[in-house]
């Protein structure tokens, strides 16, 4: 599997694609705001400020260079935060990796998850985050917030290590 961190220029070629993949096999969990951030994702987000910061992120999960996974967030994960995975490759440990990567280029990562969406808590706690509050999901379910800071990776001798190079084409991730 190789991870993708989408640049400005790949994520204006993928956008629509990447949008039609998370509807697709988003099996009608994605809310309509988070579709809606995609839609109107300002690329110039996923660009490093001059502070050393990322307004967004999406990553995609290739696996024999086809998309096996994209997962976006925009604000540390405030503005919006979504994972998806195709079915054929889910349990394979793309989700992981995604979600790792997004934190490890946002330094933070909040999300919510509906409480009948199990795969996805087991997601956010198996990575060590935190599941601070609860609430009323758009959909009137109620909905665990998650919050991880790269401070708080105690447990990174537990998960594989990601190396991120920078390529002009994007940054590349390989998980070893």
């Amino acid at each position: 599997m190789e991870l993708e961190l989408l640049t400005p220029d790949v994520w204006l070629l993928e956008q629509k694609r990447l949008i039609g993949f998370a509807i697709r096999f988003g099996d009608k969990r994605l809310a309509v705001s988070t579709i809606h951030a995609l839609r109107k994702l300002d690329s110039s987000l996923l660009k490093e400020a001059h502070d050393g910061t990322f307004g967004a992120v999406a990553v995609i999960a290739k696996h024999s260079s086809r998309i096996a996974g994209f997962g976006f967030a925009e604000n540390g994960g405030e503005g919006a935060c979504m994972v998806v995975v195709h079915p054929e490759a889910r349990s394979l440990g793309i989700g992981s990796a995604i979600v790792q990567a997004m934190i490890a280029r946002l330094g933070k990562l909040t999300c919510n998850v509906a409480t009948d969406n199990t795969a996805s808590m087991a997601l956010c706690f198996r990575l060590g985050m935190t599941a601070v509050s609860m609430h009323r999901g758009p959909t009137g379910k109620p909905t665990l917030r998650f919050e991880r800071n790269n401070a708080q990776d105690t447990s990174a001798a537990s998960r594989p290590f990601l190396a991120i190079t920078a390529k002009q084409d994007g940054a590349k991730e390989k998980q070893r």
